[in-house]
């Protein structure tokens, strides 16, 4: 499955996670405890390197 800005968001979200602001070119998220995420706003797929850094911030790996 791609894993880009939509599906970055879904998965911040199901997690607990919420919007904090929207920057020029990224958006920025919060989790329960307080751990900032920074979401790409770009068109296309994320790089792997990104969507490591998500599911780790998440705990989900």
């Amino acid at each position: 499955m791609p894993f880009d800005y939509r599906a970055a968001v879904r998965l911040i979200a199901r997690n607990g996670g919420r919007l904090v602001r929207h920057g020029a070119s990224h958006d920025v998220f919060v989790t329960r405890d307080g751990t900032q995420i920074i979401v790409p706003r770009h068109p296309g797929d994320l790089s792997r390197g990104v969507e490591r850094d998500i599911k780790k911030k998440l705990g989900l790996l």
